[in-house]
């Protein structure tokens, strides 16, 4: 389903000691239609695609799970910033400041809001 790399798993470890993981999916936003979620993971719902990472899971919503399949997650530090990066090939276009993307095959609004 999802790739991460080996900066992102040690970040995660890093920012997951207290909890049991994060939870990532995508939610209308922005000019272009979607932006990601990126949240602790604080509770497993029913319909949850779970990833085991061993120290972590991953968990991605029913609805998003479709739309982020084959998603690398990067950790980048470019001088004093710090940053996931999200590699998905199921984007279009992105906006110019970077916030918002389209998804192919997936129009703007036709989706959900995720709760935690």
């Amino acid at each position: 389903m999802i790739e991460i790399t080996d900066r992102a798993i040690e970040a995660l470890l890093e920012k997951t000691k207290s909890k049991e993981g994060v939870r990532i999916g995508i939610q209308p936003a922005g000019c272009n239609g979607w932006k990601y979620v990126f949240d602790y993971l604080y509770q497993i719902q029913e319909d949850d695609v779970i990833s085991d990472f061993g120290k972590f899971k991953v968990a991605i919503d029913s609805l998003s799970a479709p739309h982020l399949n084959g998603l690398a997650l990067d950790y980048i530090t470019e001088g004093l910033n710090s940053r996931f990066d999200f590699v998905n090939p199921n984007t279009g276009a992105t906006c110019g400041c970077g916030e918002s993307f389209t998804i192919n095959g997936l129009e703007n609004g036709n989706f959900f809001s995720i709760s935690r």
